[in-house]
């Protein structure tokens, strides 16, 4: 099994990078510096089956350099985009970035990786969002950048799942975790959520493409 994961460096996407490593499965894992990737590094020192890429997902070229890394790869069975922001709301920059990484990025690499994905005997593309980019479900507010741009790539890859049927996508939501962006009043390890995550990815048929649920398998209302 070939997998792809951006955000791998800590939390859930580090998890999610172990998980499939202790699978026996062939990983890339994106991150933006070594500085900040102790804990992948010391993966890449267990685990020959693991690549590393390096470069921030707001360089303007890097869906092509990610899809360059994995050249040589015969093809590629699971595209999970994990990496995400969340900004404090206080600029036109935040919005922008917020948009930029959360969803506009994960279309562009999932597109780059069109090639290798169509030579998998079943491919597959998720995408790590949030219950928070649910409208109905939203009753407290806030969050504005957050929020909308999760919605945004919520849409992008329903139409995704329209326009491109062979190809299944799956918006996952991972519960309130506690990383870096959940905080530490989270009541979910990483561990846990990642766990929930990848049972989620070997259940899902044809008929799920297009969904949105969480790490359980449960769906959420749009």
């Amino acid at each position: 099994m070939n997998v792809v994961i951006t955000g791998g460096s800590r939390g859930i996407g580090l998890e999610l990078t172990r998980f499939a490593l202790q699978k026996g499965y062939r990983v890339l894992a994106q991150a933006r510096t070594p500085s900040n990737s102790e804990d992948l590094l010391k993966l890449k020192s267990e685990f020959s089956d693991l690549e590393i890429f390096f470069q921030d997902l707001e360089s303007s070229d890097v869906h092509t350099k990610l899809s360059n890394a994995i050249s040589e790869w015969s093809h590629l069975d699971i595209l999970i985009n994990n990496a995400g922001v969340y900004l404090d709301d206080e600029s036109i920059d935040d919005f922008q970035k917020s948009y930029l990484v959360n969803a506009i990025k994960p279309l562009f690499i999932t597109r780059a990786l069109f090639d290798k994905l169509k030579k998998s005997k079943n491919p597959r593309s998720i995408q790590i969002t949030s219950q928070m980019g649910s409208i109905s479900d939203n009753t407290s507010g806030g969050s504005y950048s957050y929020r909308s741009s999760k919605s945004a790539l919520n849409m992008l890859f329903k139409s995704l799942s329209v326009d491109e049927p062979w190809l299944i996508s799956l918006l996952i939501h991972p519960g309130w975790v506690k990383t870096r962006m959940g905080g530490e009043n989270a009541p979910l390890a990483p561990v846990v959520s990642a766990a929930g995550i990848w049972k989620v990815i070997h259940s899902i048929e044809s008929t799920h493409n297009g969904s949105f649920v969480n790490y359980l398998g449960q769906k959420i209302s749009w």
